[in-house]
């Protein structure tokens, strides 16, 4: 069987033993390096994805590819190289290994899941928004090969602990807000922080490396013990110096002390950089 350009290749329930345990209908066209994975129609629990197709590579799962079909258990490929849009959200999946080859995962692509444990490769370069949101990810490690970590990556999980290696030059907003750390080192190469981009955590030490150049707002504020999200109230003298403020306030004295880089510890309400 012969796949050509632009045809879109329909896999039935007859393919089940190789894609999923029941249920599921496959969509893929050929690509320039080989298949993409386009839709899927079904349901299935497990999923395990073959390298070939009709001796062609699978290299992209596309866009919704098989967001909601009820998986709890996915295998991708090593001959994959991308992952789209939303291509595995709202399904139940608990655990996900993504191959060396991926260079990119996109917006949303495994948000809404119950993922405890993620393997990133170590060719992966960029994290899209959202990216694994919205799930239950307690340990991370991400590889040394990725640049970007994109607004959101990773908003709403259970991550306590993370080294963010010296190639990763953007934190986006948000992108580790949500989660459980107490402290974090910022990575030699990080240029920009986006803001929030660790709110809602508990941190008390953050490690801040010479290469930032740009800080957001309330990068590692935390909520107040309520829940309840409020504005930060400063009292300031004649010459703007602040002799009281309501925040968790990491910017104020940041800003105050010349964006020094340097080890920062929150001790009783107070932000003080290590000599």
């Amino acid at each position: 069987m012969n796949v050509k350009k632009g045809l879109i290749l329909p896999f039935l329930l007859a393919a089940a033993v190789i894609f999923g345990d029941t249920g599921l209908e496959i969509t893929v066209e050929e690509n320039s390096s080989g298949l993409t994975i386009v839709k899927s129609k079904g349901t299935a629990k497990t999923l395990e994805i073959p390298d070939t197709i009709d001796d062609k590579p699978v290299t992209a799962i596309g866009g919704g590819a098989f967001t909601g079909k009820g998986l709890t258990e996915v295998t991708i490929p090593d001959s994959v190289t991308s992952i789209g849009d939303g291509a595995f959200s709202f399904n139940s999946l608990e655990t996900v290994s993504i191959g060396d080859n991926v260079t990119s995962i996109g917006t949303g692509a495994f948000t809404g899941n119950k993922l405890v444990t993620v393997t990133l490769g170590g060719g992966l370069e960029t994290i899209g928004k959202g990216a694994f949101s919205n799930n239950r990810i307690s340990s991370l490690t991400i590889p040394d090969s990725v640049t970007a970590v994109d607004d959101y990556a990773f908003f709403n999980n259970r991550i306590k602990e993370l080294a963010i290696p010296d190639k990763v030059s953007l934190i986006g907003e948000g992108a580790f807000s949500g989660n459980r750390f107490t402290g974090i080192e910022i990575g030699g190469g990080v240029t920009k922080i986006g803001d929030g981009a660790f709110y809602n955590n508990k941190i008390n030490s953050v490690t801040i490396p010479s290469s930032l150049e740009s800080l957001g707002k309330r990068a590692f504020d935390s909520r107040s013990p309520d829940g309840r999200i409020r504005g930060n109230v400063s009292y300031l003298d004649g010459s703007g110096n602040v002799l009281f403020t309501t925040a968790n306030n990491f910017d104020t004295y940041y800003d105050s002390n010349g964006k020094k880089p340097g080890t920062y510890t929150l001790s009783d309400g107070s932000w003080k950089l290590a000599e």
